[in-house]
């Protein structure tokens, strides 16, 4: 299972709208057997946000501990490929009309380079309209 960066913020704060959906849809994806698998470039975005729209100022704890979870719970972070970039750029100029992240290009690039069965993201519409080799399930929480 892919995560985009909605679910790893969703996962890592009680007061997020998304939170107990994504704890029981990774509940739900692990039982199956699925292992976790995001990208560095997720990670700093969460870390971005969290920092940005939930940390109080001059407070930085809430954001950190997205870097902590990244390296210490097991989640395998991938590392993207210049591949990985171009496909995320071509993906973006082949679908301009929807308002894709360039993270969220580069995910949808990177489970087509995986072949991951499933992405997990809190944004479905986008997730959901581009057409990847392999069709993975797309989670939404």
């Amino acid at each position: 299972m892919l995560l985009d960066t909605g679910p790893i913020i969703g996962l890592l704060s009680k007061a997020d709208d998304h939170h107990a959906s994504t704890v029981a849809a990774l509940r739900a994806s692990v039982q199956k057997g699925r292992r976790l698998v995001t990208a560095w470039e997720a990670v700093g975005e969460a870390y971005t946000v969290i920092r940005l729209r939930a940390s109080p100022a001059g407070s930085a704890a809430a954001a950190v501990r997205v870097l902590e979870w990244a390296t210490e719970s097991g989640v395998d972070l991938a590392l993207t490929s210049q591949k990985d970039h171009l496909r995320a750029a071509a993906i973006l100029r082949g679908h301009s009309a929807l308002r894709l992240s360039y993270v969220d290009a580069l995910l949808l690039a990177l489970a087509e380079a995986l072949e991951v069965e499933e992405i997990m993201t809190t944004d479905g519409r986008h997730f959901a309209t581009v057409k990847l080799r392999g069709r993975p399930t797309v989670t939404l929480v």
